[in-house]
């Protein structure tokens, strides 16, 4: 079957076209599905749901609650102002698909935060979390694999924050996510749960707190995947280097390698907690390392070859990459570079709604105002970009 033609904008205000265009754009699904596969999502007949896509009203809100879970349906789509609080006998409508479709979507909202914005990655994610927590209190189904959806949706969460600044909130939402990969028995969850727990203390300029955490997530990764244990000993090195100590900064770095190779020909599948180890994100890690390390040309020379094998579509981690060069430029004494590598990064910050990012470049103009460079045009050119909204 092939896709509709119809329109989101054409759909609005009317809730059997909305059902449609869902039905028709499902996720992971690059055909769509069909009114039967629907049908046998939703525990009913495919006469059903053709009368439905006929309706401009759905009357029954249990039904059309059940329709966004089931389609990934913003609630207000089909006037439902909240998705919070659903009645058993819609949950029982669900049970069949509520778990694939939830592990679909957490697979999509992660490729969105590394490729998207943080908006469109934030969008209805708290409202899916807590239709989880209601089928994990209602029961009836797998309890380990709910337990590990809802440790990868609470691990998102907390990255989100974490961007955000609301570095509380983050917190709670990692220790929630370890509660639950605890639950699921999932040494990948429990480790990653950890370590990006670690990574907040790091925005905090917490260093010897987040150490100590990257040291506790090395020992309860000792049975997890590979690709999770690199993750783990790249952010250890980064930990290592904020410390000033050189030397286990770099044998965390090899010991990172190793991993990523043994991990490597692995399926997507076996990356649990989404932490996307790839060979440009170890090289950039590096580059940041040795600048950290005071030896910013050798971390400028890893940087460049990030950039080159990056994928331009992971626009997070190419702004990231950005404003790590900017950092570099700096501590090499090349300000005229450093600029122009923070005026990209805050642009493309910009695009995709990363108030971390953003922030990147007014520190980097702090920084550029306590040096000998302060009287330079160029410094006033980044302050310019800066208060341009």
């Amino acid at each position: 079957m092939a896709k509709s033609s119809l329109t989101l904008d054409e759909a609005l205000g009317h809730h059997g076209k909305i059902v449609k265009y869902y039905r028709c754009a499902m996720i992971n699904q690059p055909r769509g599905w069909t009114q039967e596969q629907l049908a046998e999502a939703m525990n009913v007949s495919t006469r059903w749901v053709q009368e439905i896509e006929r309706m401009e009203f759905i009357q029954d809100i249990n039904r059309r609650k059940a329709l966004a879970i089931v389609l990934g349906i913003p609630a207000a789509l089909l006037n439902i102002d909240t998705l919070e609080k659903l009645s058993e006998r819609s949950i029982g409508l669900l049970k069949p698909v509520m778990l694939k479709r939830f592990e679909d979507s957490i697979q999509s909202r992660w490729q969105l935060y590394y490729s998207s914005s943080n908006q469109a990655t934030r969008e209805g994610l708290i409202d899916q979390i807590e239709m989880l927590e209601q089928l994990a209190d209602i029961g009836g189904v797998d309890e380990r694999r709910l337990a590990r959806i809802l440790s990868q949706h609470y691990q998102l969460a907390g990255n989100l924050a974490r961007d955000d600044f609301k570095y509380r909130r983050a917190r709670n939402y990692l220790r929630d996510a370890l509660d639950f990969a605890r639950e699921a028995q999932s040494p990948d969850l429990i480790a990653t749960s950890v370590t990006r727990h670690a990574v907040v203390l790091l925005r905090q300029q917490r260093e010897e707190d987040a150490l100590r955490l990257c040291y506790e997530a090395r020992d309860l990764a000792s049975s997890a995947q590979p690709i999770v244990r690199g993750y783990i000993y790249s952010v250890l090195a980064e930990s290592l280097a904020r410390q000033g100590l050189q030397d286990e900064c770099y044998r965390s770095l090899d010991l990172a390698e190793k991993f990523f190779e043994r991990a490597r020909g692995s399926s997507l599948e076996d990356d649990l907690a989404f932490v996307r180890l790839t060979v440009q994100s170890l090289q950039d890690k590096r580059g940041e390392c040795y600048v950290l390390s005071g030896q910013p040309w050798k971390g400028i020379e890893y940087l460049q070859v990030a950039e080159k094998l990056l994928d331009r579509n992971l626009q997070r981690d190419y702004c990231r990459l950005l404003f790590q060069q900017t950092e570099a430029f700096l501590a090499a004494g090349e300000p005229d570079i450093c600029v122009e590598y923070a005026i990209e990064g805050l642009q493309l910050a910009r695009t995709i709604g990363s108030p971390g990012n953003i922030n990147w470049a007014s520190e980097i103009h702090e920084k550029l105002l306590a040096s000998s460079w302060r009287n330079e045009p160029v410094v006033g050119r980044l302050g310019a970009a800066i208060v341009i909204e």
